[in-house]
């Protein structure tokens, strides 16, 4: 057997994926590339989960069901405890769910540009995706959404507000879709403490819904990976079925804990968000030669007429990291920026304008 015989061997449509990855610096910049909260967790409630850590067991299993999470979250959220399932970040619940519906022969179905992971998890399942392209000015087609998920789809899964777009899904194309399909829908509302809205309390009636949040964003957690998902009571009791035993390690159900007690404290720094976002939108509009497109959530996508490639490294020479968008073809010319604190935010308008204008100058 040849020294590749085994590779050959990998499933041909794993071979083919594009690893999903992001850039990596080891330097001393802003890095407002990852949807990342600026605002660390408070060292006092750091040091209630240390605490915490160093009189558990280390050698005992955590909770085969995190129960005493799933009863604070849905404290939280307003919904039963029954109905929460969570895991090892958002992307384990992406794995988790799409397992439980598709496979080969199945079709998920998602607006693009939208967030990569889910077309990414349907390939390792062996479901296709079905892509239905945003209008020009990045809403949602949701006529050709509608016809394509009625049409062929297995499941339909939405990001609202959606990433990298920043835009919510109309809760009222949201509640047509809801009632034509029995089929399920994911709606990630990964970003929902930044927008504010939320489609949760459609879920008592319909029962082909579920609701995806994390802990990453909002939450600072996106060091220690925890997200759930919120779904009627009888899918939830399916779903944990297909969740990996003890998923989620004792120390970030210690930290969603501490959190989710304290969480006035980090109600005072999604404002800020929130407030940055706005200032930066309007900062944002008055640069010569971009297109910035309004948000709900903690990024801003913008579009210029230069390459995004050459806008990308005049940003990061001046020393901020923002993503470029452009390896896809329907975000030419596009970055996103992730909303920073004030003084990093304005850093990076000051750098925005030094790109623009050598850019301009040739």
């Amino acid at each position: 057997m040849t020294r590749n015989g085994i590779v050959s061997q990998v499933r041909p449509e794993i071979r083919n994926l594009t690893v999903y990855q992001v850039k990596e610096l080891d330097s001393d910049i802003i890095f407002a590339d990852k949807n990342e909260n600026p605002y660390d967790i408070p060292v006092a409630l750091k040091k209630k989960v240390l605490d915490y850590a160093l009189e558990r067991s280390w050698s005992r299993y955590p909770p085969i069901v995190a129960k005493d999470l799933y009863r604070r979250i849905a404290e939280y959220t307003g919904w039963v405890p029954e109905g929460v399932v969570a895991g090892n970040g958002s992307d384990e619940m992406i794995l988790t769910m799409l397992l439980s519906f598709l496979g080969p022969g199945k079709k998920l179905v998602t607006p693009t540009p939208s967030f990569a992971m889910y077309p990414y998890v349907a390939t390792l399942v062996g479901a296709d995706t079905v892509y239905v392209p945003l209008n020009h000015d990045f809403t949602f087609d949701y006529d050709a959404i509608e016809e394509t998920f009625l049409r062929e789809g297995d499941m339909l899964v939405i990001c609202s507000p959606n990433n990298p777009t920043g835009n919510l899904f109309a809760r009222e194309r949201l509640e047509r879709l809801l009632s034509m399909s029995g089929k399920p829908v994911i709606l990630d509302e990964a970003y929902y403490e930044f927008s504010r809205v939320t489609a949760l309390d459609l879920v008592e009636t319909c029962d082909n819904l579920i609701i995806f949040r994390t802990f990453s964003k909002a939450f600072s957690m996106a060091g220690l990976r925890l997200g759930y998902a919120l779904m009627a009571p009888a899918l939830a009791a399916e779903i944990g079925k297909v969740k990996i035993p003890f998923n989620i390690n004792f120390f970030s159900l210690a930290a969603a804990a501490t959190l989710l007690e304290n969480r006035k404290e980090l109600e005072k720094t999604m404002g800020e968000i929130v407030k940055e976002r706005d200032s930066l939108f309007e900062a944002m509009k008055t640069i010569e030669g971009i297109v910035v497109y309004p948000s709900s959530a903690n990024f801003i996508l913008f579009k210029t007429g230069y390459e995004s490639e050459n806008v990308f490294e005049k940003i990061l020479k001046n020393g901020v990291m923002i993503r470029n968008l452009s390896r896809n073809p329907l975000l030419k010319n596009t970055l996103r920026v992730t909303v920073s604190k004030k003084e990093d935010n304005v850093k990076f308008i000051e750098s925005l304008k030094n790109a623009m204008n050598e850019l301009r100058e040739g």
